[in-house]
């Protein structure tokens, strides 16, 4: 059987400039973090770029796995540069499958594949609270799980990079 591929989905969560008021003139700059995490996302654009055109192979796991297979480190690299040269952003990880076993396995299984991934990532110098894991299972497909090629393109790994938790704020 095929590796188990994971598309490397990007979602991009650059935030607005804040409005503040000085002296009664409106500063809608935005603050370093949101350059940082705008750049970021970027950043995280041209490598989307790069594996769709082949240059770079996508994040994969070994078939029925958590395991990461060896051509996912390239990608998962330049990912831990962007975050070591961006400490005050937010890495969050959501690990998707495909409707291939029980919506029960699909679950943990996407919750170990994001799991791993953010384990690479903080062997690589990462700091674990800078990220956080969020296992989707099946329940979020971009394409008809009927099909090898849209069964594929379901098993993916999603990477956004934010400027703080937002549950953090409520």
């Amino acid at each position: 059987m095929r590796p188990a591929g994971i598309l490397l989905s990007l979602v991009l969560a650059a935030s607005p400039a804040a409005a503040r008021t000085s002296g009664g003139v409106v500063d809608i700059s935005e603050d370093a973090n949101d350059v940082d995490v705008k750049n970021a996302n970027e950043e995280l654009e041209e490598l989307q770029k790069r594996i769709e055109h082949g240059d770079i192979p996508k994040v994969q796991f070994e078939f029925d796995s958590y395991k990461l297979k060896a051509d996912s480190f390239d990608a998962l690299h330049i990912i831990a540069d962007i975050m070591l040269r961006n400490p005050r952003i937010k890495l969050q990880i959501t690990a998707h499958t495909c409707t291939i076993g029980t919506a029960k396995y699909n679950q943990r299984l996407s919750e170990l594949r994001g799991a791993s991934v953010k384990e690479h990532l903080s062997k690589n110098g990462v700091p674990p609270p800078s990220m956080h894991v969020i296992g989707k299972g099946f329940r979020e497909p971009v394409a008809d799980n009927g099909t090898e090629e849209g069964r594929e393109k379901n098993r993916r790994v999603e990477f956004k990079f934010l400027k703080r938790w937002w549950s953090a704020v409520y």
